[in-house]
């Protein structure tokens, strides 16, 4: 990160959405720490990272007293040249599989720099000079309807990076054209 996290960012870290409760972040934070943790055999950045997920998410609630604040939607963004993109429910039995899939692709789309199974995330950074960014990948437990895949793209460059909806389509894309083969 780039900075203090924000909410949106706390979120993803978690594989949550906006509407989630209380329960959920704890709940979304008790499996991410127990997968990123040492001890476990993850990482202490991932883990620091899943942790202050949790705590801006417990500043933003006063700790599960009130639900998230909805973002002003004045100030929301439009969907091209959005920082984030709408999660993705993709059909995998196994988020670690799904990950190391993407993961795989990616190195298509730009340079992978991080992979973190146990923590669900994936870091690959994109585009050229001086519009470079960083895609989060962060891969979220299985529901019903298959696993949540939730992508944010930060700026590393002085321009703007490429729009992450053409880079996430063509991350996508090539997944999808690995995965029929």
């Amino acid at each position: 990160m780039l900075g203090a996290m924000d909410i949106a960012t706390a979120l993803t870290v978690l594989g949550l959405d906006g509407r989630a409760e209380w329960r959920q972040i704890r709940t979304a934070h008790r499996n991410a720490i127990r997968r990123s943790h040492p001890d476990t055999g993850g990482s202490t950045d991932v883990a620091a990272r899943v942790n202050e997920a949790f705590d801006v998410l417990a500043d933003a609630t006063d700790g599960g007293s009130r639900p998230l604040p909805a973002p002003p939607a004045a100030t929301q963004p439009s969907k091209r040249s959005s920082p984030e993109s709408a999660p993705t429910v993709m059909r995998s039995d196994s988020p670690t599989e799904l990950l190391l899939s993407l993961a795989d692709v990616g190195h298509d789309v730009g340079a992978v720099v991080f992979v973190d199974p146990l923590a669900g995330l994936l870091e690959i950074i994109v585009g050229a000079e001086p519009g470079v960014g960083q895609l989060t990948v962060a891969v979220g437990e299985p529901t019903d309807d298959g696993v949540r895949v939730s992508f944010t793209l930060e700026p590393l460059g002085v321009a703007t990076p490429p729009p992450i909806g053409e880079v996430v389509d063509d991350l996508l894309r090539r997944h999808r054209a690995r995965s029929a083969r």
